[in-house]
């Protein structure tokens, strides 16, 4: 249960990161930067407070090396990859920046994801 609650939390902070990442006011980013750490710190599991440094928009070689050791790290906690690929994209998808992207660029972020899910990059 501990995994699966760091996964999440993990998760979250990724989005939370990519969500803050294209935001063009300042002051929010910090603001939602400091909330990022303290829910992950809140897990209790030091290995969460780490950040794949994705954002939106990016090229697909970036989010896909960015990450694959957020995936490995899940799969070490016994978390399949797979699903975990699947629920990232989904959330990716839910961000308030994705409408902006083009469609290229919306189809090799979830290439990307999925392919670092399954370690393919």
């Amino acid at each position: 249960m501990k995994k699966t609650l760091a996964a999440l939390l993990g998760a979250g902070a990724v989005l939370l990161t990519a969500a803050c990442g294209s935001s063009d006011d300042g002051s929010d980013s910090a603001a939602a930067a400091t909330t990022t750490t303290t829910t992950v710190a809140a897990s209790g599991d030091s290995e969460a407070t780490g950040s794949t440094g994705v954002e939106l928009g990016q090229s697909y070689d970036e989010i896909c090396t960015a990450m694959l050791p957020y995936f490995e790290q899940l799969e070490g906690w016994g978390q399949n990859r797979e699903e975990a690929a699947k629920a990232v994209a989904d959330a990716q998808q839910m961000l308030p920046g994705w409408e902006g992207l083009d469609e290229d660029q919306k189809a090799d972020t979830l290439r990307a994801i999925e392919n670092a899910g399954k370690g393919e990059c």
